[in-house]
This record gives C-alpha cells, structure tokens and sequence, in this order.
C-alpha cells in the first residue's frame, strides 16, 4: 500500500510539474508578445514623433522668411543706415523695453491695465519696418504689430500698428 502511495504522489507531482511547466511557457509567450506589441507601438510613436519634430522644422524654416535676419530686401535698408540686423533688433528691442520702465506700462500698448501697467514682454521682427511683440500685465496679456524706422543718426521710431488683448476673465 506504501509503495502505490509514493507512485501515486509521484505521478501527481509530475502531473502538476508539467501542467506548472505548460502555463508558464503559455505565460511567457503571451508576455513576450506583449512586449513585442509594445515595441512595435514605441517604434510608430517614435516614427511619428521623428515626423513631427522634422514638420516642425520645416515650418520654422518657412515662418523663418519672415525675419529681419534672412530677408534680402532688407538688406538695401540696413545698408542704407549702416548697420547689420542683429544691431537693428537689439536698438530696437532696447528701447520697447526702455519703454517698459515708463509710469503706467509701455505707451506703446492702447490699452488700460488693470495692474501695474503693461510690460512688454517678447519680440518676432518680421521685417525691416515691423516687429510683433507680446504683452502683459499678469492679468490679461496680447500681441502688438509695431511699425519703427531707425535714422541715418541711429535713432528708433516707433508706433503701434495694430493691438490684440485676449483676456483671461472674460467669458
């Protein structure tokens, strides 16, 4: 009786070895298969993302036209004035942000701040007569379309052409 015990304890250990061994290779294939999924998902993710940064480029690359630095038809104006662009947007952006330090915001903002004034806050030059700036006040902020001329004598001009708030409190 002994002895068919331990061959029927061994048999049954066998069976649950082997019915152990059979779910573990299901398991692990099924779990390969998906990791297998889940790299062929990063690769298209990674594809597309490849994709878009290489749009991106592109379209920076074709906004670029409208810059101070790479349009030739400024070139005859920056000549004129005797110098090059980045010195034309630094004299220009220093006085819109001289402009800044003025009591009541930057002047040339048309519109009402409801804190300390508004403060100009970044530039785009387009071109050799317009800049785009952004503007805040912390509460609302917008974009101007400035138009400026700098003098045989190096001196900066400037007006607003066109201004848009967007304000965060209105519905």
């Amino acid at each position: 009786m002994r002895k068919s015990f331990y061959l029927y304890l061994f048999i049954f250990s066998a069976l649950v070895a082997l019915i152990t061994y059979i779910n573990g290779r299901k398991y692990q294939k099924n779990l390969e298969e998906t990791v297998q999924g889940l790299r062929t998902k990063l690769y298209e993710t990674d594809q597309d993302r490849k994709e878009a940064l290489s749009f991106k480029e592109k379209s920076d690359f074709e906004d670029s036209v409208f810059s101070l630095k790479r349009n030739t038809e400024s070139e005859d104006y920056e000549i004129n004035i005797g110098l090059n662009a980045s010195e034309i947007e630094d004299m220009v952006k220093f006085e819109m942000l001289e402009l800044n330090i003025k009591q009541g915001g930057n002047p040339l903002v048309p519109y009402e701040s409801l804190g300390r004034g508004f403060r100009i806050t970044d530039t785009k030059f387009i071109n050799g007569q317009w800049v785009l700036a952004r503007f805040t006040d912390n509460y609302r902020w917008g974009d101007l379309l400035v138009g400026y001329t700098v003098d045989q004598n190096k001196k900066v001009s400037m007006e607003t052409i066109k201004a848009l708030l967007f304000d965060k409190n209105t519905d």
